[in-house]
Formats: C-alpha cells, structure tokens, sequence
C-alpha cells in the first residue's frame, strides 16, 4: 500500500452508503487518509482548489468497499495471498470470508491464528476466517469451535461440504449459539446428489437433474437435494436458537422455504452467487467445464426464482462464491473436471446487472454486497462521513463491456464473453491506495490537468488502472 499526503477533492459524485440511508450528489476531501470534508454540492462552498488534487466525479458513485462473504482462499502461501487481494482490491473487494477449505484446512484455533496473523498487517484487516464446523470437514466431530472463535473465527462452516449427520448438526448449532456466531450450510444431500462413497458404483452427479442432464448423458443432482437439508436445518435452528445461514441458495423450493421460516421469527439469512441468477443449465449445453459448479447451475424458472428473491430481500447477501481452479483441471473431460470457478473479479459488475432487471434501487443492490455482510457477521461498518477513515470505492455503474477470461488476474470465469456493466476504478483502504493505483492517479493529474480543476478527468482514459 502507498501512503500518498496529498489531498484529494473529489468533486460532484454520488455518495451511497446503506448504513446511513444516504444516496446525494457531493463533493469530499480525503486529506492523510481521513475524509475531512463532506458536504452537499449544491452549497457551493467555495474551495481553494490549488490545494487538492481535484478530479470531477460527474457520473461516478462513491461507496463503501465490498464485502464478499464467500472466498476460497485455496493455498495460504505469500504469492496465492498476494494475487488475491490485489484481484480483489482491483474489483472493489476490501473484505472477504475466507472458508475453511483450503490447504491447510482452517478446523483449529492454530490455522485461524496462523491465517490472520499472516494476511492481517498494520490494521489492514482483509481477511475474515471461518473455523470448520467440523474436524477436517468431514461432518464426524465437533471442531474447537471456542477456541476458533476466541483467536478470529467469524462463524463455522464445513463449506464446500454440507453436514448431513442431524445430531452433529444440531450440536454444532447450540455450540454456536453459546459463542453468538452464525453457522453457514452448504445445503445438499450428499446420497441424492451422488456424493457418497457408500459402495465402488457410486457415480457422482455432474449437473442439475431433467430433460438437459438426459439429453447431454450426464448424471443429474435433483434440486431437492438442496431444499431436504434446508427444511432439516430450519427445525434445528429453531430448536437451538441459532443464527442460520444458507449458502449459495439455487432453487425456487429453497427461496419459498426460506421465505416462510422468515415470516415464522426463525433466525435465517442466506446468499446467492452470479451463477445462479444470471445463467441456468442450457450453459452446459457445449460440455463447457467452466460451467461446472457446486451446485449445479439449475432450470430456468429456478434462475427467474432466485432473480426474484434477491428483488423482495429473501435473499439477504450476494458473494462471489470464488473457487479458483487451475487450468490443468478444467480441460479434462466434462466428469472428471473439477468444480468451481472464479468470481470475485466479475461480482460488482454482474451484481449491478440486476438494475436492468427490475426497478429495484442501486441503494438495494449494493446493500447486498456490502452493508449486510457486514451486519452479519457483526463486522464493523465503515462510514462515509467527516473525522472517518477513508474506506471506500468509487465506480462507474453504466459502464458496458464485455468479460474477457484473459484480462482476469483469477481462472476459469463462466462469464467470458458477456456483456456486463460497471466497472471499479479505485479502491481506498484505510486511507491508503494501492501504490499502482495512486501513483497513475498523481501522474495523470499533473501531466494531464495540472491544477486547472474545471477540466473533467473522469473519463475511462483517466481512470483505467487505477
């Protein structure tokens, strides 16, 4: 990160920010990291601007960063960290969960340590640990859920796997509900979708169950798989108190169960990911492993389904639900590929797709990706507001382009080739910018507009590679 003193004016853009209930066209100063001005722009204060890097913000929207709920980390070594955050940081990102499945796997209080201690620098907290539900994952053994949540642990999870035991299960919950962490389920019943490993003739499921999976020959996962662990788990929740969370909800059985334990005062949220509310299993048509997914991308009218429920808040967060995959397991034949993709780089674009959909509010949208993750997982709320540090992105959201895999830090994408909107263009952190980003920012000023404020610089020419 680069400390960069020299303070900045920006001018005329669009500050939205949840928490507060605030969408208003203003002008700020971020001064030593610290927003030291805020204001409306209509007032027309009058500014020595001399003193600022200014850029004209007309058309851009300023918020807090993004919280993806959802992140494999995948391997904890300095160059994987490294290529995460700073794909992360590009796209708008400035938090992440980071689930438990990945090398070494985080089901113990020493990994939790060891993870934050070693992503975490000079309170520049990025990465936010979930502690394993269970020992390995294996959904057998209660792991040290207290001693996970005393050095970081935010909740507990087996994600990728789902808990099928109902005992485990429901000790997993009264444990959690003692430390007032939520517990996230990856919702799916491993015998029905082929999982087990019962006998030699288990075949694994490869994509959703109906006339597709006959037609391309491939071993269908029936959608209620997903919703018969959903309705076990809601008796739980009930019966522990505990804070439920659904992952990756993909089925309008799912999002009509949901909906009711919710008008029941049951203590449910859930998440859904860009797969599933912007593609359906027609995609698998071509044998494309980068549609590969867990679970499987479903019919149509469970997309239109899962659409809807993000439009009337029964689905409470979207994340990116990043896998990544090395290429070497995805060009194998379609059954022997691994599942998973990246997501973390295409979330804020095809999140604020959604608003050619429906007239739903920006306010709402972005709602999902960044205030209630937070309120979720009861993690502090950064404030766009005068005397606060400067946490915040600034992004145009009309912006139209189309995903190209090779321009992604991150592999494979499902989404190359499509057309999307809204694009980040800098990101702060802790009033700092990511010495990359700050340093193209100052050298574009000066040699571009020196100090002659009235010059718009907020075209794509001055903020790429921000």
């Amino acid at each position: 990160m680069h400390k960069n003193n020299n303070p900045i004016l920006l001018k005329n853009i669009r500050v939205i920010d949840a928490s507060q209930n605030l969408d208003q066209e203003m002008n700020i100063t971020v001064k030593n990291g610290i927003i030291s001005y805020f204001e409306n722009s209509k007032k027309n204060i009058p500014f020595n601007e001399k003193d600022f890097r200014s850029v004209n913000c007309k058309d851009k929207i300023l918020s807090p960063g993004i919280f993806d709920l959802r992140v494999y980390l995948n391997e904890t070594n300095n160059e994987n960290v490294s290529i995460l955050k700073n794909a992360a940081v590009k796209s708008g990102v400035l938090k992440m969960g980071i689930l438990p499945f990945q090398k070494p796997l985080l089901d113990n209080p020493i990994m939790i340590e060891h993870l934050i201690e070693k992503t975490n620098f000079n309170n520049d907290k990025f990465f936010y640990p979930y502690g394993g539900a269970t020992k390995e994952l294996k959904g057998n053994e209660i792991a040290e859920l207290g001693l996970m949540a005393e050095v970081g642990a935010i909740g507990f999870t087996d994600a990728p796997n789902c808990i099928q035991d109902s005992l485990v299960m429901r000790r997993v919950m009264s444990y959690a509900k003692m430390l007032e962490k939520p517990i996230l389920q990856n919702p799916e019943d491993k015998s029905l979708a082929g999982l087990t490993a019962s006998n030699s003739t288990t075949i694994q499921g490869e994509m959703n169950e109906g006339e597709v999976s006959t037609r391309l020959g491939l071993v269908g996962i029936p959608s209620c798989a997903e919703v018969m662990i959903v309705e076990r788990d809601l008796r739980l929740a009930e019966l522990t108190g505990v804070h439920y969370h659904v992952s990756n909800v993909s089925t309008k059985e799912t999002v009509e169960v949901i909906k009711r334990a919710k008008l029941n005062g049951i203590k449910i949220t859930c998440d859904t990911s860009p797969p599933y509310f912007s593609l359906n299993e027609l995609e698998l048509s071509t044998y494309d492993t980068s549609f590969k997914l867990s679970p499987p991308l479903r019919n149509e009218e469970d997309r239109i389904a899962i659409q809807n429920a993000i439009f009337d808040d029964t689905i409470d967060v979207i994340t990116s639900d990043h896998k990544p995959m090395s290429n070497d397991t995805k060009i194998l034949p379609f059954t022997s590929a691994s599942t998973g993709a990246s997501g973390i780089e295409t979330l804020l674009p095809l999140t604020l797709n959604l608003l050619n959909k429906s007239d739903v509010s920006i306010m709402n949208i972005l709602k999902k990706i960044t205030l209630n993750p937070s309120k979720l997982l009861k993690v502090e709320i950064p404030k766009i507001k005068s005397n606060e540090k400067a946490n915040f992105i600034i992004f145009d959201p009309n912006e139209q382009y189309l995903i190209n895999k090779d321009s992604l830090q991150t592999s494979p994408t499902p989404f190359h080739g499509r057309p999307v909107q809204g694009k980040n263009y800098l990101s702060m952190m802790n009033g700092e910018i990511p010495r990359k980003l700050s340093e193209a920012f100052h050298d574009r000023l000066i040699q571009e507009c020196g100090h002659d404020s009235e010059k718009t610089i907020a075209s794509l020419s001055m903020w790429q590679q921000w």
